[in-house]
């Protein structure tokens, strides 16, 4: 697997970037045949001032998640584990992963990271 940083849209700064930094927002895979399963690992970093939680975590059902519970002071790290069920799919896939944290911006709204799982997914023979 192979990852990368998705670049931001112009004009626009997403308010979770001031308080989060993922390690890698996209994680690329290839070489999948159908029914198998993706194991990947978004790492993040507490870059704000006050303690950062995570709420929940939104995905499509073919994904099983895991994410650091309880708050991550400032400075210190955590982790989305996602497990993504191949089955029944094939061809190219991206898969969108939605991270909704406790912590609001300046005007109140809850912060959301969005990171990317994608690749190629064969046809079993």
């Amino acid at each position: 697997m192979t990852d990368s940083v998705r670049p931001g849209g112009e004009g626009w700064t997403n308010p979770a970037d001031a308080y989060v930094r993922f390690m890698h927002e996209v994680m690329e895979f290839s070489g999948t045949v159908e029914g198998d399963e993706i194991e990947a690992h978004y790492q993040f970093v507490n870059t704000g001032d006050q303690a950062l939680e995570i709420e929940i975590v939104s995905a499509c059902q073919c994904m099983a998640i895991e994410w650091t519970r309880g708050p991550i002071a400032q400075g210190q790290s955590g982790e989305l584990t996602v497990v993504f069920d191949t089955s029944d799919r094939t061809g190219d896939v991206t898969k969108e992963i939605d991270v909704i944290f406790k912590n609001t911006d300046q005007d109140g709204y809850p912060l959301v990271k969005r990171v990317w799982l994608r690749g190629r997914i064969y046809k079993r023979i």
